[in-house]
């Protein structure tokens, strides 16, 4: 009789140290906790750092508002609060439920704590294996690494660089879109012009900027040249100083000319993420002989953004 009795306690025992749950851990990053936030509960940014998921290309993942497919393998995301985030991970006989919360360090301004407890909606049993314990423990090193790496975060390797080139000529147009590279080239040569004018030497550094109006562009043009000249209001070219030795946003990239708006846009949400203030419009600064470029035309450029 007492025998009988030993055996479902035994397999009580052990059916509850197999369903306990695994130690809660956390991580640190130098992100502001709100917009951290915003990188665990849309499906699109969590992809990115979410094991299996991030192993994916872009285009092998399918996307709901509040989940990622990639084959057998499913997540779905409910946001609970603010800086709280359930998810469900589900995969072939397999379900698990977990947390992860981004909590803001009153002592460390700036600085977020992602807090990876094992719980599921409405604070379900947890429910899992050692196998998918160690993908979901993996994905929380991803998660830092997407913080702390831009290539993964905003798609490009970018990085603080400091003003060297500061003495420019120059001079912006307002064209139609039709003769952009006609009309750049022609700004660049017209003030080559006028650098051999001064007689002052010209460096080679060229850097330019363009604001898309419907169909026209407003073009900026600028040449390095050696130091300071006088020139007036109304001249064909003006010249201008850049602060020399101050902060620039910046992504060295090589691809077709059009790429440059999404590196600006790149830069912009890094700016906006890191908390900088702008100084001044953004430009690219050519690495390669020639200006001129049509959009489908490769080119090795320097995007930059000017910050405080």
């Amino acid at each position: 009789m007492k025998r009988s009795i030993c055996y479902p306690l035994i397999l009580l025992c052990f059916s509850v140290a197999c369903t306990q749950s695994p130690e809660p851990r956390s991580a640190e990053v130098p992100f502001k906790a709100l917009r951290a936030a915003e990188h665990l509960s849309d499906p699109i940014k969590v992809a990115k750092w979410m094991l299996p998921f991030s192993q994916h290309k872009r285009e092998d993942l399918q996307f709901t508002p509040n989940s990622i497919i990639a084959g057998e393998d499913t997540l779905i995301l409910i946001q609970q609060t603010a800086v709280d985030v359930v998810y469900t991970r589900k995969s072939p006989g397999q379900t698990t439920g977990f947390t992860i919360t981004a909590a803001p360090l009153d002592n460390r301004p700036g600085i977020t704590r992602f807090l990876l407890s094992w719980r599921g909606a409405n604070n379900s049993p947890w429910t899992g294996n050692a196998a998918m314990t160690s993908l979901v423990n993996a994905s929380l090193d991803s998660l830092v690494n997407y913080f702390t790496n831009p290539v993964k975060m905003y798609g490009y390797p970018i990085r603080d660089i400091k003003v060297t080139d500061t003495a420019f000529l120059f001079a912006s147009r307002t064209i139609p879109a039709a003769e952009f590279p006609e009309a750049s080239a022609a700004l660049f040569e017209m003030l080559r012009r006028q650098a051999a004018r001064y007689k002052v030497p010209y460096t080679g550094v060229r850097i330019f900027n363009m604001e898309k109006m419907g169909d026209r562009r407003t073009i900026y043009a600028g040449i390095g040249i050696e130091y300071r000249v006088d020139t007036q209001p109304g001249d064909s070219a003006q010249f201008k100083w850049m602060p020399y030795q101050k902060n620039l946003l910046a992504v060295d990239m090589e691809g077709p000319y059009a790429e440059v708006d999404k590196v600006k846009e790149a830069l912009e949400l890094y700016r906006v993420d890191k908390e900088m203030v702008s100084m001044a419009i953004p430009f690219h600064k050519y690495l390669s002989d020639g200006y001129g470029y049509t959009d489908s035309q490769r080119v090795r450029i320097r995007v930059c953004l000017p910050v405080y």
